[in-house]
């Protein structure tokens, strides 16, 4: 019976340090304002599970950027599916065709990889979503994209820096003549 009263005391000493050490916290806490932060928005030009954005890309993908802080990101971008790849939509979407277009924008897009920011050294191959013809390759870094046939293209980005890596974006292509859609 002894141990347990003991252990009954001990408890009730640290039920009652709890209640004094509680007491000591001020009544009162001051309210923390977080700094403003973007609205970010979802923008139409990603396909298959890839989502177009103008939020805050990665700190890795943000060298050579001029961005007001709380204000969107200045060109819509999408993740690739292993959140190693970014692509930058300069003209917001994909139109099929040559360019220039009818208003004299591009599909300029420039590829980038976490493990290379500038974009060098990373290969892409573009086809049709689910289908292997046809096919198109560009380089890494800034590229006009000339994709033949409107729809929901997968772009494959591989590089071997620090061992071969791969990942996936999906962007949909305006049929040609389209123009994109602004903000």
């Amino acid at each position: 019976m002894e141990a347990g009263g003991r252990f009954w005391r001990v408890g009730l000493a640290g039920a009652l340090l709890s209640v004094l050490i509680g007491g000591c916290e001020p009544s009162s806490t001051a309210a923390v304002n977080a700094s403003p932060t973007p609205r970010a928005h979802t923008l139409a030009g990603g396909c298959a599970g890839t989502v177009l954005t103008d939020a805050e890309p990665p700190k890795w993908a943000q060298d050579g950027w001029n961005h007001q802080e709380g204000s969107p990101w200045l060109v819509p971008w999408a993740f690739g599916t292993q959140k190693t790849t970014i692509a930058y939509v300069f003209a917001d979407q994909l139109v099929a065709g040559p360019s220039p277009r009818v208003d004299g924008t591009s599909n300029k897009v420039l590829w980038e990889a976490r493990d290379l920011p500038s974009g060098a050294g990373v290969m892409v191959e573009g086809n049709p979503y689910g289908k292997s013809q046809p096919t198109i390759g560009i380089a890494g870094g800034p590229s006009i994209v000339e994709v033949p046939t409107p729809g929901c293209w997968t772009f494959r980005l591989t590089w071997s820096a620090g061992g071969g890596h791969a990942d996936t974006i999906n962007l949909d292509v305006l049929p040609a003549g389209s123009l994109p859609r602004k903000g």
